[in-house]
């Protein structure tokens, strides 16, 4: 899947492609330094702590390390009569 079609907007108002790539960077630019998570840690789970019901409860989560950004921008483009309240529920 192209992700240029999540562009569609600026390509169906006839934006120059400079000003739609910077569109993109813009947008790529303010995920990579204000929402995207870019902590990866995991803690490492010993034998000893295993029994541990703290050490479940409060060991690092594993982070997702795909890029929600990506992800958006390479799925389909949703129909108009997307019923968008049932898409954010699934997806």
């Amino acid at each position: 899947m192209d992700p240029r079609l999540k562009l569609q907007y600026y390509i169906d108002n006839q934006w120059e492609e400079p000003f739609i790539q910077d569109a993109r960077s813009l947008v790529t630019n303010l995920w990579e330094t204000t929402y995207k998570v870019n902590n990866t840690e995991v803690e490492e789970s010993s034998a000893d702590d295993s029994d541990d019901i703290f050490g479940r409860i409060f060991k690092k989560q594993k982070i997702d390390d795909r890029d929600e950004l990506k992800l958006y921008l390479n799925e389909k483009i949703a129909s108009g009569k997307t019923d968008v309240l049932l898409w954010w529920k699934v997806y």
